[in-house]
Order: structure tokens, then sequence, then C-alpha cells
């Protein structure tokens, strides 16, 4: 009867046990956090995880009193890897030189990262906040930190299923702002005051938008709605990277030339007002600062607008030669019709 009891006891605490054993499912991340510890072992042996658990493998403070907070804009320079070292992308003009990848008609330069929650990812977001101007850091973001997920306690991120990689950010805070129009304006305010002298040299009647006339007019009668008119145009950005023209010379003098293109002067329909002007045989639409500054203009007149990202082409930018936030530069002549 002894044996009989002490044989029961034994199979409920291996039944127990079992079910203990289904129980104790591994997490979505552990593989990766595995992963992750045993590579930082053999290749950092001596850098441990701070903050959420990013790993910060060389940093320089930076000057200068302001400290990025959550809600800005950082303008930085940067190269991402992979744990291999392989560059998936980059900034710098002399990245891409190096990897025979250079393009002269890409831009190279800065880029703007949202440091506000769901943004950015975690990781780089908890890298990023609290450096200063010319702030330099090279780090390592575990995958389960590459989410635009928010969380307080950062044991949540290794709760949640992950599809990214483990990535390594070197990068250089430029600049950063509470406001991204704001510091646009400034940067073109910079550009004119070095380029003509000062800013009474343009004209700022619309937020974000200035105009200079070139060469004057040959009328000051305004157009009527419905002309068609004929213009020559040039478009660049503040670092004089030309994006687009119908100028032949202009686009071979630049790396834009394309044969199968017919270079000359474009027709421009004219609207009830700015917004309504469209451009080409098919009436395309054209954003706000090309139409702003024609809208400035009378017969014959030659100018120049630049007008900031929300009346260009946004947050999204036209990549690869106009990237997010992007002030752009027109140069507008209206010319007489080509002849047929």
């Amino acid at each position: 009867m002894k044996n009989t009891s002490i044989y029961f006891l034994c199979m409920a605490v291996l039944t127990m046990a079992a079910g203990c054993a289904k129980e104790a499912v591994s997490g979505p991340n552990d593989a990766n956090k595995r992963f992750m510890d045993a590579w930082m072992h053999v290749n950092h042996p001596d850098i441990e995880p701070t903050g959420l658990g990013i790993y910060v493998l060389e940093e320089k403070e930076g000057e200068g009193d302001e400290v990025i907070q959550k809600g800005n804009y950082a303008i930085v320079d940067y190269t991402i890897t992979d744990l291999n070292g392989n560059i998936s992308s980059y900034t710098e003009a002399g990245t891409a030189k190096q990897l025979g990848k250079y393009d002269p008609t890409s831009y190279y330069g800065p880029k703007v990262w949202l440091t506000m929650d769901a943004t950015i990812q975690a990781g780089l977001q908890n890298a990023v906040v609290g450096m200063k101007r010319g702030g330099y850091k090279k780090v390592v973001i575990p995958s389960w930190l590459m989410t635009y997920s928010t969380y307080s306690d950062p044991d949540k991120y290794l709760e949640k299923e992950s599809n990214y990689s483990n990535t390594i950010y070197e990068f250089t805070v430029r600049d950063f702002t509470d406001s991204i129009d704001v510091w646009q304006k400034d940067s073109i305010e910079r550009y004119i005051i070095k380029n003509y002298g000062s800013l009474e040299a343009f004209s700022n009647d619309t937020t974000g938008f200035y105009y200079r006339q070139l060469e004057p007019p040959t009328s000051d009668e305004a157009f009527s709605a419905d002309t068609t008119i004929y213009i020559n145009y040039t478009g660049k950005l503040l670092n004089g990277l030309v994006f687009d023209t119908n100028i032949e010379r202009v686009a071979k003098d630049n790396n834009l030339y394309d044969p199968s293109k017919t270079y000359g002067p474009t027709s421009i329909k004219w609207g009830e007002k700015h917004g309504d002007i469209t451009m080409g045989s098919g009436g395309s639409s054209v954003i706000s600062g090309f139409s702003l500054t024609l809208w400035q203009m009378k017969p014959m007149e030659k100018g120049i607008g630049i007008f900031y990202s929300p009346l260009g082409y946004g947050y999204n930018g036209s990549e690869p030669a106009i990237p997010p936030y992007a002030p752009l530069i027109f140069e507008i002549e209206i010319v007489e019709e080509p002849e047929d």
C-alpha cells in the first residue's frame, strides 16, 4: 500500500512538471536577445546597454547649451549598417563615392529626423534625445528597439514581435529645432543674405515665400485668366543642386540631360488665382511655390522665387534629388511663344 502511494505521488509530481514545462513558452525576442548578447560579448565585451537597451560604441558630446528634446526635429548626417558592416543608408557624398554609387543628380547632405514618439524608432529616439549640436554617436540598436511603438517599461519591447534587424547607427547632429518651418525660413534668409546682400533684395508677402525680380517686364499689365504664356525655368536646392529645367544647356551642365526629352519653352495656362495655374499641354498642376513665383510676374519678366517645403514637396520630398523638408529655388523667365 505504501509503495502504491509513492508511485501515485511521483506520477503527480511528473504530471505537474510536464504542465509547467508546457507553460514556459519563450518570448518572441529571446533568440534575438541571446544573439545580441553573444555578438556584443565577442565584439564589444566592455560595453553595457544603456537606456532602453542600446549600446553606445562611441560618443562625442558636442557643444552648446541646447539639448534635443522629444518633439524636436534633428538635422543629422548618418551612416546605417548591419552587424556585418554592410552599409544600407547614408547621407554623405564621400560615402557614396567610396561605395561607387555616387550620383551627381542626387542630394547628399543632412536629413531631418523627427524625435517625437511614434515618428522615429524607439532605440534611435533613445540615442538622439539629449544630444547637443555637433554631438556624435555610434550605437548598436537591437532589433526589438527598431519599432516605432513606445513603452514606458523597457521589458515591454522584448515581449512584442519584432521583424526588424539589429542595426548600427553612426550619426552627427548638425542642428535641431522645435519648428522645422522656422528653421527653413531661417535657412532661406541666410541664403539670401549670403548671395544677395540683404533680405530687402526680396519681397516677402507670403509666409515662407520670397521673390526677386531679375529682369523687368515689358508691360505692367497683369495676365488675364485663361491666358497661355511660355516660360523657361530652372529648379534647384539651396546648396545649388539643380533638379529640374527645360533649358537644354542647363540640363547638360548639371548631368540632367535626357535625349528623349524635348527641351524648350513650356506652356503655362493662367487662372483666376495662383492655385489655378497649370503647366504643359496636359494641364498638369504645379507646386504652390512655383505658381506663386509666376503670380508675381508680368510679360517677359524674369524672376526668382525661394520658398519653404510647405509650398513645395513638404515632409515627403521628391527623392533622390529633393529631400524631405527642403526649401526650393525656381528661376523663371517668361519668353515668346516658340515657333512650330
